[in-house]
């Protein structure tokens, strides 16, 4: 799934998370999307297309993001997806909620480290 040192647990945790705030910024087709994520993160955080797809195809069908296909000037068709309306509000919530869970651990291992 992943082709970085993180786990894949941890990865496919915030996987959403992720793909929502991307997608927050400015709609992109999955190319794009894989391009971005290989950029972004201090390049940390990659995703195989095989694992991209279904995770795009289920946002999709849970109505977070909306997708339609274009054609670009030049070159292929592609399908372009978008935030929508439900999805930013999950990705609103999902992303307090990661910063409230991130603050916690941060915290709990700055106690420990501390001992």
């Amino acid at each position: 799934m992943v082709t970085t040192d993180f786990s894949t647990e941890l990865v496919r945790s915030c996987a959403d998370m992720v793909i929502l705030t991307l997608l927050g910024d400015k709609p992109m087709h999955g190319y794009d999307i894989l391009l971005s994520l290989g950029s972004l993160g201090n390049g940390q955080f990659r995703l195989k297309q095989g694992t991209l797809y279904p995770l795009l195809y289920r946002l999709e069908r849970e109505g977070w993001i909306s997708a339609k296909w274009e054609t670009p000037p030049q070159g292929k068709k592609r399908k372009v997806y978008r935030l929508t309306a439900e999805g930013k509000k999950v990705q609103q919530n999902r992303a307090l909620e990661w910063k409230r869970f991130t603050a916690s651990i941060n915290s709990i291992m700055r106690d420990i480290a501390d001992e």
